[in-house]
């Protein structure tokens, strides 16, 4: 008995000193589980990069030795990869196989990724030797007198790639990779798990993916799919016109959507419309709501954010100990079905209306009374899911799925990923309407991406359709507000300092665009201010 206590402690003490050894030298170096099988907070905002962006040079170099001469393109980011091509060559079953087999021996071998720091003419000659025009038109495309800071090359004795952020490789979590062949490309996933439990059995279905193949259609014919092309555009002086072709692709997308749900279904009434944080959602409730009354339609929006619990009822992440206000039960459920319900019964409702004070909401003075001939939007980040709506009348409603889809890359083998577009977007407003500093914008995005992992993205192809919020030009105008947004990079923990370091660097090889030309009506203007609707 005494020498099983004594081994339990000494367990007990081991663990504890790992665990405290860990948050030491950074959480998200430890891919731990929590009882719902997903990876901890800590470990989950830098986890999918870090697996994705070393399995990239990887592929790059594999794809040099099965294929050389044959360049390639890596398009946008998929849930838990990357859709790429090779340019005017269509990769066969054989040759892709011979890919992932030599990243598998790569990974076999613990090959390191070595980082080196050079100055702007070395990249220039180092870029040339391995034909990577788009590499130096990036580097030349904003001030070519600006020593670029910070950037290291990741390489692997040859043809390196160029991120803001050092490597850090994980191979025993990125031999799990799969290198698949999808139409006139591929997917190379590093998270096949998460790639699986969101997309289609069958890819070619995903309106996800058809969003993707839809924006960067029409991104390439209006010119503009990188970094490089946008600072052309500035440095031209044709981005006046540039704002107005993005912005009126967007809204005649919004009355292609306005016009699908006058179609859809005689008998539905309720629009769910629903997407991940800083999408824009809201904005593009009221931009649709006005479509819908050009119309000749009568709509009502109701926003769930109106509908959260008071602060003592909302629970604690059990990791962070911040109160989780992205989690579904966060929000009164039952006061929503039965508002919702008695609308649609033509009874008169005393809708709720959420003051951020931390008490809950408080009913409006004026009941809300509709007709049969009335639309509701419902706006919010669980708009999708069926825990929302189960209970409520006319299921049958049209759903309609909002996401930051960028498809701007940094360069050709380096998407701009949705997620760092909207955390970019999120800690502008943060700061300018909210009250936090980007410390605490990043260090809440773990819950988020956690929460969207669980409750957001798997939910995403059950809408009838999806919109694309992102406009092209905006990490632009994002770059305009980092100098103040980021002036003060320095924190107590290390990898939010690290985050934000990253984030500058990026948006540092952008020219910054002044939101002069920004119309009042756009979905930018719900981060950055100005914006004509009230919100």
């Amino acid at each position: 008995m005494v020498d099983w206590l004594i081994d339990w402690l000494i367990g007990w003490l081991v663990g504890w000193l790992v665990d405290w050894l860990i948050g030491m030298i950074g959480m998200e170096e430890a891919i731990t589980q929590n009882t719902n099988g997903f990876q901890k907070p800590e470990a989950l905002k830098l986890s999918f990069r870090r697996l994705m962006e070393p399995l990239l040079v990887l592929f790059n170099k594999a794809a040099s030795r099965v294929l050389a001469d044959r360049p390639f393109y890596i398009a946008y980011s998929i849930p838990g990869g990357v859709y790429g091509y090779f340019q005017d060559y269509l990769a066969g079953n054989k040759e892709l196989q011979a890919i992932e087999k030599a990243i598998h021996q790569m990974i076999f071998n613990k090959e390191k990724i070595m980082h080196d720091l050079l100055t702007n003419s070395d990249l220039l000659a180092y870029f040339d030797k391995y034909g990577r025009e788009d590499m130096i038109q990036l580097i030349r495309s904003k001030t070519p007198q600006v020593e670029l800071d910070g950037f290291p090359l990741a390489h692997l004795n040859g043809y390196g790639e160029f991120f803001p952020n050092y490597l850090s490789e994980d191979y025993d979590r990125l031999k799990n990779f799969q290198l698949r062949p999808f139409g006139k490309g591929f997917f190379l996933i590093a998270d096949p798990l998460f790639f699986n439990r969101v997309m289609p059995a069958k890819a070619i279905q995903s309106k996800y993916f058809q969003g993707f193949e839809e924006s960067e259609e029409t991104m390439k014919y209006l010119g503009v799919a990188s970094f490089a092309e946008l600072n052309h555009i500035i440095r031209e002086g044709r981005l006046p016109e540039f704002i107005k072709l993005s912005e009126a692709w967007q809204a005649r997308r919004i009355s292609q959507i306005a016009d699908s749900i006058l179609g859809h279904n005689n008998k539905s009434r309720v629009v769910f419309l629903a997407g991940p944080t800083s999408s824009g959602k809201t904005t593009s409730a009221k931009r649709l709501a006005i479509e819908l009354k050009v119309l000749k339609q009568k709509v009502i929006m109701l926003s769930l954010d109106n509908y959260y619990l008071p602060h003592r009822k909302i629970p604690d992440d059990p990791q962070t100990g911040i109160k989780n206000f992205e989690l579904i039960t966060a929000l009164d459920l039952e006061l929503f079905r039965q508002n919702i319900n008695d609308l649609l019964a033509g009874k008169p409702v005393h809708l709720p209306k959420y003051h951020f004070d931390g008490h809950g909401a408080i009913p409006e003075k004026q009941a809300t009374v509709i007709d049969s001939n009335t639309y509701l939007i419902v706006e919010g980040i669980h708009g999708l899911n069926p825990d929302l709506w189960r209970d409520v009348m006319d299921v049958d409603s049209f759903r309609l799925y909002v996401s930051a889809l960028s498809t701007l890359n940094i360069h050709d083998h380096l998407p701009l990923s949705t997620s760092d577009h909207r955390l970019m977007r999120r800690m502008i407003r943060d700061q300018l309407f909210r009250g936090y500093d980007y410390k605490e914008t990043i260090s809440r995005w773990p819950d988020i991406i956690q929460n969207e992992y669980k409750s957001i993205f798997p939910y995403q192809e059950s809408a009838h359709a999806i919109f694309n919020s992102a406009l092209v030009y905006e990490p632009a105008v994002f770059a305009h507000y980092a100098p103040e947004i980021l002036k003060n990079n320095e924190s107590n923990n290390a990898l939010i300092s690290e985050e934000a370091k990253r984030i500058k660097r990026l948006l540092s090889l952008l020219i910054p665009i002044n939101p002069i030309d920004i119309p009042p009506t756009s979905i930018l203007r719900e981060f950055i201010g100005g914006s004509s609707f009230n919100y």
